[in-house]
């Protein structure tokens, strides 16, 4: 359990940085990304698969929900394909 709070944490520090989040809510790591106004989290989404990375939506958020025995390189890597997707939206 400690793991997946520390990670969870990791990936709520990491999204809040990035470009277009407005903010990051959930518990662990089923965690929901609130975008900037105008943006469609569906677009980010279909950005992110082009890219390799499989994130989920709901109405307008973007939803989060990796394995709960993912490894800090997987998670580094899924994090960094999010950034670049919003980056080129």
């Amino acid at each position: 359990l400690a793991d997946v709070t520390q990670k969870g944490d990791y990936i709520r520090q990491r999204v809040s940085a990035m470009p277009h989040v407005k903010e990051v809510r959930g518990l662990g790591l089923m965690l929901g990304i609130v975008l900037e106004e105008g943006l469609e989290a569906r677009k980010v989404a279909d950005k992110a698969l082009e890219k390799g990375l499989m994130v989920l939506t709901a109405k307008t958020l973007l939803r989060l929900l990796p394995p709960l025995n993912i490894s800090q390189q997987e998670l580094d890597q899924g994090l960094n394909i999010l950034e670049n997707a919003l980056r080129d939206i």
